[in-house]
């Protein structure tokens, strides 16, 4: 009877695939195919015995296409892994033969063993209403609003120069916070950055140990991530000369931090860093000796081993993750490592939303940032542009806008005016990728590194003081294509990608021209004029070359390359963390750019 039914026009809205508890296995993504195109998958971060998919407003099968849904398993055989990809093939004869139930929805369930797949479509194709496309950030925030960290450390170990180092609050109103708080229990929660929630703890000293070991015992029995402790830093200052690391209270903490601690990640840091060089410069000088040679850094590794690393191990007796900081200019790498450190600790330990709230909270490691916006772009709308069924009946802004708002979440600056999503902003970032023709713009040095190209430009367009150009118009109409729906084309396809990697070389910018302070108008525009002159190029013309040749295919097979061209572009528009001190060497004084002045809008000239 099958051959009787006529194939008729289907919608794949969803796709579920469950195995049983008793199955060894675990599903690790799915993809379905149409044809030759893979159009969507879903990859998910920890494998699980089920895996769901929704597709708004849906995936459209017709003809007798031949389709299938290909499921990617994992499991262990005699501690090895093994993976095993299960395909179920279907046609659109085999949805008609599917039953439809009171909401219209026909639902083909396929069995392979102890894999179920069920595909659930509909005969109408039926646009979400507007508003629906949420960022992924929004659920993030929603399951994690904060990082929420503890602090020990006795008073004056520097843990408000570290404070003010990793997440840019203010280090005196870190101190004057911690002198007025009433207990551990105290949550301190600062304007300045209110993506990070912080406990202070003077340490597990003799009469405050119950209070802390209450306070973790809590926290840990809470049922919301948001309320648990998601890491603490031990703070604990170098020994100088033959002084004890630790007190007894501390190492009774850390003999017993297991117990108390559970999954919370402890990461040790040795603070005072900087007097323990300053301590070698001396004896090298003393010595005749040059203290800039690399065999100080050699006695410094030997210092610490000896001073901190092999005293932490005999009491821990195993290795504890654990960073030597120094808060000086110059010495950021040491705050980037420890953020490093912590986001890990944090992914594999506690959960992967505490792992992003933790690097949208720091405002240090520029690196961080930019994997952090990857990462959580990957999610979602960065996945399938090619033939990306989620932004299908949308328009163009509104599937842009969301994808901007992700990326401005995860670089958290601080921006009380809202000005990274004003309209003015966004039409500023809309007008860039109308025409991917930039050829009219200045080359950028091949040989030289994105992050001083766009620090000799701004550098060239400063001269004695501010003045900034833009090259596009904030107040121009905003152009018709945004508000055109989204459809499968090349020219949809390289304008979402192309808004992607500018805006987030913009970021980039801003995080390079504010080290300190809010958002303004002025950086807003030097960072767009900086990026147009140093970097544009090498993004839209590669972008260009490709969307716009007619002989290369929209489509694509197993490997997303929408999403490679998005991470391989912004590789190659990436400042480094290890070249900021330098390039902001470079740009000079920037103090004008932190203020507001009203008589500089984003229709006028800065100077």
């Amino acid at each position: 009877m099958a051959s009787d039914i006529r194939a008729a026009s289907f919608f794949i809205t969803s796709i579920n695939v469950c195995l049983p508890e008793s199955s060894r296995r675990q599903v690790e993504y799915l993809e379905l195919r149409i044809g030759n195109r893979t159009l969507a998958s879903r990859h998910v971060s920890i494998p699980s015995k089920s895996l769901s998919e929704t597709f708004s407003p849906g995936i459209e099968v017709s003809d007798d296409e031949q389709c299938s849904v290909s499921v990617h398993c994992y499991h262990r055989l005699m501690g090895i892994p093994k993976k095993t990809i299960i395909d179920l093939p279907f046609v659109t004869q085999d949805i008609a033969l599917s039953a439809l139930n009171a909401n219209g929805i026909r639902a083909l369930r396929m069995v392979d063993g102890k894999l179920q797949v069920v595909v659930s479509t509909s005969e109408s194709l039926n646009r979400p209403e507007i508003g629906k496309l949420v960022p992924v950030s929004d659920s993030i925030i929603r399951a994690c609003p904060r990082f929420r960290l503890l602090v020990m450390g006795k008073d004056g170990v520097g843990k408000s120069s570290l404070i003010s180092r990793a997440f840019k609050i203010r280090s005196l109103r870190f101190y004057e916070a911690c002198q007025r708080q009433a207990g551990i229990d105290t949550e301190l929660i600062f304007q300045e950055n209110d993506k990070v929630v912080l406990h202070n703890s003077g340490g597990p000293e003799a009469g405050t140990n119950n209070s802390v070991e209450a306070f973790l015992s809590r926290r840990r029995n809470m049922p919301d991530l948001k309320d648990r402790v998601h890491a603490i830093w031990l703070c604990v200052a170098i020994p100088r000369g033959n002084q004890r690391l630790l007190d007894d209270d501390t190492e009774k903490f850390i003999r017993s931090r297991k117990q108390l601690l559970g999954d919370i990640p402890l990461i040790i840091v040795f603070t005072k860093l900087d007097l323990l060089i300053e301590k070698l410069d001396n004896e090298a000088l003393a010595r005749g000796e040059d203290p800039e040679l690399a065999f100080l850094e050699e006695r410094m590794c030997e210092e610490l081993e000896r001073s901190c690393l092999r005293p932490l191990q005999d009491i821990s007796g195993e290795d504890i993750p654990n960073v030597a900081i120094c808060v000086r200019e110059g010495y950021e790498c040491t705050i980037d490592r420890l953020l490093e450190i912590t986001a890990g600790k944090v992914d594999r330990n506690v959960t992967n939303e505490a792992a992003i709230a933790a690097v949208m909270a720091q405002r240090a490691c520029i690196s961080l940032k930019i994997r952090d916006s990857i990462n959580v772009g990957k999610k979602r709308y960065w996945r399938g542009l090619a033939l990306n069924s989620k932004f299908l009946g949308y328009t163009l802004k509104e599937c842009l806008d969301v994808i901007h708002m992700d990326i401005v979440s995860c670089w958290n600056f601080e921006d009380p005016n809202r000005h990274l999503i004003s309209d003015q902003f966004k039409t500023l970032m809309l007008n860039m990728v109308t025409n991917l023709d930039t050829r009219d713009f200045p080359e950028a040095d091949e040989e030289t590194a994105f992050g001083l190209s766009v620090a000799s430009a701004i550098a060239g367009i400063r001269g004695p003081a501010v003045r900034v150009v833009l090259p596009i118009a904030a107040n121009a109409t905003l152009v018709g294509w945004a508000y055109d729906t989204y459809e499968y084309s090349h020219t949809a396809l390289s304008q979402t990608i192309a808004y992607i990697v500018d805006l987030t070389a913009v970021m980039q910018i801003l995080f390079l021209l504010i080290p300190h302070g809010h958002i303004t108008i002025p950086a807003i525009k030097l960072a767009i004029t900086a990026y147009s002159m140093a970097g544009i190029n090498d993004v839209h013309s590669p972008i260009r070359d490709y969307y716009y040749d007619p002989h290369n295919a929209l489509t694509f097979g197993s490997r997303d390359q929408a999403l490679d061209m998005i991470v391989g572009l912004i590789k190659v528009t990436s400042i480094k963390s290890d070249e900021l001190t330098a390039l902001r060497a470079r740009i000079g004084d920037l103090m004008k750019l932190q203020r507001e002045d009203p008589k500089y809008g984003w229709d006028s000239d800065d100077e």
